[in-house]
């Protein structure tokens, strides 16, 4: 009897030896999926960390540009006093306040027009029908791709022009400034007798769009159309959300890279 009590005591340590080895087994691979999952999380946010950098309301953009002409108001004043105590520096001194009043009333202009075009926008952001904000330094105006078109189609729904018609009648205001129309989508890849990739879709779609905003009376020399497909997106394609925030079409109000002194300076000396 004693012998059958040892064997299964025996036998019952053996059992426990292999359980806690296969409990041993499982937590460390547990460690490693939780390591894994934690630097995937930090990447991730870190993604998300730069999106929201890049972008930038059009009210944050307007309080920039009141704080440098703010500034330059305070150069000038500065400027203005020191050449009025040191008649020996008036050449370069006046030289300096010319180049400031020059960049203020740059910046003024600037201004302006943001004012003037996110008067003329409010309605539509306010409705939800678009996004304006500032990213990689340019106004964006975004349109969800959902408003515009069905899904792997370019033909614009009846909302879809009801919104651009709206747009076109304050961005025309801005006839002396150049547009582009830059069509986007998610990451899942279309393959159709008619687009062969999300290059073909993204690009058609803005083609669509200059065309509609052209006959809404947009200045065909100053618009432009360009596809990304997939590869600028501003949100994480891994949900459903973030692919809908992908598949848009932006309208970009390009700079005015002419009005940079230092770029025509560069231009004008590289010509032969």
């Amino acid at each position: 009897m004693r012998s059958i009590v040892v064997a299964l005591l025996l036998s019952t340590l053996a059992l426990s030896g292999c359980k806690r080895k296969e409990l041993e087994a499982a937590l460390a691979e547990a460690n490693k999926k939780l390591e894994a999952t934690q630097a995937e999380l930090g990447a991730e946010q870190g993604k998300n960390k730069k999106l929201t950098e890049e972008k930038q309301t059009l009210e944050e953009k307007i309080t920039e540009l009141e704080g440098q002409i703010q500034r330059l108001s305070n150069e000038i004043k500065v400027l203005e006093e020191q050449n009025a105590d040191l008649a020996r520096k008036a050449g370069a001194t006046q030289d300096e306040l010319k180049a400031l009043r020059a960049e203020k009333a740059k910046r003024m202009a600037e201004l302006q027009v943001y004012k003037d075009l996110f008067g003329k926008l409010k309605a539509l952001v306010d409705a939800g029908t678009i996004q304006v904000e500032f990213r990689k330094g340019r106004l964006v105006v975004k349109l969800a791709s959902s408003i515009l078109f069905d899904s792997g189609k370019t033909e614009l729904k009846p909302e879809g022009q009801t919104a651009l018609g709206s747009l076109a009648a304050a961005l025309k205001s801005l006839n002396d400034r150049e547009f582009l129309v830059a069509g986007h989508t998610d990451n899942v890849p279309i393959k159709t007798a008619k687009f062969k990739n999300n290059w073909d879709l993204s690009t058609a779609r803005a083609v669509e769009v200059v065309q509609f905003l052209i006959t809404q009376g947009m200045t065909s020399s100053n618009i432009g159309a360009a596809g990304y497909g997939e590869n600028d997106p501003v949100a994480d394609n891994k949900d459903e959300a973030g692919k809908a925030q992908n598949r848009r079409i932006e309208v970009i109000l390009m700079p005015l890279l002419g009005d940079i002194p230092e770029l025509k300076a560069m231009l004008t000396s590289g010509k032969s």
